[in-house]
């Protein structure tokens, strides 16, 4: 059968968490897809030694990176080819001369092949870097990304090549200078979940540099993630967005609802009613199986789906509904594995707070 639900497996027992019972990646923040989700949220799963979520240990800010090779904090993840055998470990997050940043990280390959890490950690125009790693400073709600230096180049220590079976590498990151009430900042990765309130420590080193171009510091758009639950939302100063598995809400190459959809459902059409919206864009997506002729129609029918159970639960009669199907188009995890198939099939729902 060649459509994109075609590896799609059945779901039990799935339900959009209640507000009260919501779930966060981040302390002060919530986390999430988008929409990059953004930076492509993705899903790391648990294995021995390392949960599911950042190991961050808390330290005293000092004038020396930490010693005896200990990290700061670890996280593993299962989105790429080599699952959890991807291993990240921040080694300093510390203010040098010129007021720069410089994030100071470990990357290991504990499968039994080579990566190469321009599958999620790097861009294509600096492919053996860590360029794509980014801050968040949770008392400012800002996203700090990484500094190009002049010519376009990532301001960072680039290593060799793929990284070989049981190697790793050490590389670092330069960043802007933040605010001095900023103690610590949160980092996330395009492979792992988020590593919580790393401690800024204080170097005396200086980097040269050729020169830089313009900072880049984004308003933050919050997102949690419900990683059991395959459902998650992105959350910006005005706007709310909820994404559904499309595994959840429909049978396989289905646009009829599941029995599981109403509940969730409910839960989104009273937080539509509890909010000013006026418009709610509903948006349908699937991974790269098969053909879009297939996947954009099926697409469309879900989210028109949705738009028609949410009409009828809401209490609110002056809301306008614009439901899209796009098929494979903006994909929020890699579809090279099951795990990122799966994020990609489904529906958001969009409006403001």
């Amino acid at each position: 059968m060649n459509q994109e639900e075609t590896n799609a497996k059945p779901r039990t027992n799935r339900f959009l968490p209640s507000r009260p019972q919501k779930r966060t990646r981040i302390s002060s923040l919530a986390f999430a897809s988008s929409l990059a989700l953004i930076t492509g949220c993705v899903v790391g799963t648990e294995s021995e030694g390392h949960p599911e979520s950042s190991n961050t240990e808390s330290h005293e800010s000092s004038d020396e990176n930490p010693g005896n090779n200990q990290p700061i904090a670890s996280t593993v993840t299962s989105s790429t080819e080599i699952g959890n055998q991807l291993q990240i470990d921040i080694q300093a997050l510390e203010a040098v001369d010129n007021g720069l940043l410089r994030l100071q990280l470990s990357i290991t390959n504990n499968s039994e092949s080579s990566f190469r890490i321009s599958q999620g950690l790097s861009d294509s125009d600096n492919p053996y870097t860590a360029n794509k790693v980014t801050l968040i400073d949770s008392v400012n709600q800002k996203r700090y990304l990484s500094y190009r230096q002049s010519d376009g180049s990532c301001f960072c220590l680039p290593f060799e090549g793929p990284i070989k079976s049981g190697e790793t590498v050490d590389t670092w990151v330069i960043f802007p200078e933040a605010p001095p009430e900023v103690e610590s900042m949160t980092i996330t990765t395009p492979l792992t979940p988020p590593l919580l309130d790393i401690p800024i420590s204080n170097s005396t080193e200086s980097i040269e540099n050729p020169g830089l171009q313009d900072p880049e510091i984004l308003d933050l758009t919050m997102i949690s993630d419900d990683l059991e639950e395959q459902t998650g939302r992105s959350e910006s100063g005005e706007e709310v967005s909820i994404i559904l598995s499309s595994d959840v809400l429909f049978e396989t190459n289905s646009s009829d609802l599941s029995n599981e959809a109403q509940e969730i459902l409910e839960q989104v059409a009273t937080e539509i009613d509890e909010a000013t919206s006026e418009v709610v864009n509903i948006d349908g997506y699937a991974d790269n199986t098969g053909n879009d002729s297939v996947n954009i129609p099926l697409s469309l029918e879900r989210a028109e789906s949705v738009e028609s159970q949410l009409n009828s639960l809401l209490q609110r009669e002056d809301i306008a509904f614009k439901s899209d199907g796009h098929g494979s188009a903006d994909p929020i995890a890699e579809n090279d594995t099951e795990e990122g198939r799966e994020r990609n099939r489904r529906v958001t729902v969009t409006f403001a707070k």
